[in-house]
């Protein structure tokens, strides 16, 4: 019975333990106005795996120029200060995987607000 119980223990904490990169990817919750972190494979929501060590959200107007950098320390992402014309982009955001400690870090994400 503790083997079975061990069993399934390692193999939860090795689904966290294998993802990378390539295996994730974000986007906006607008009801809840927070990022969420989905798993591409199967479109899970896979947020409460992760803690959010920082983003930065670099905005661009409509025409492509630069037009500031917003930084996050948790989930939530202040949509009231986006127009809607603007295009926001994720230059950089550092998550940690809660189960292992391991940081993964993504890049240049285009956000649809």
């Amino acid at each position: 019975m503790f083997l079975i119980l061990g069993l399934i223990a390692f193999n939860t904490v090795n689904s966290y333990a294998q993802y990378t990169a390539a295996d994730i990817s974000v986007k906006v919750n607008k009801q809840t106005k927070k990022l969420e972190l989905i798993k591409k494979s199967d479109g899970s929501n896979i947020t409460a795996a992760f803690s959010l060590n920082k983003a930065t959200l670099d905005i661009f107007d409509k025409g492509g120029d630069y037009a500031g950098t917003v930084e996050l320390k948790d989930w939530s992402i202040p949509l009231q200060e986006f127009s809607p014309d603007e295009i926001v982009k994720i230059s950089v955001i550092l998550i940690t995987i809660i189960e292992n400690k391991k940081v993964i870090e993504l890049k240049d994400i285009r956000l649809q607000l």
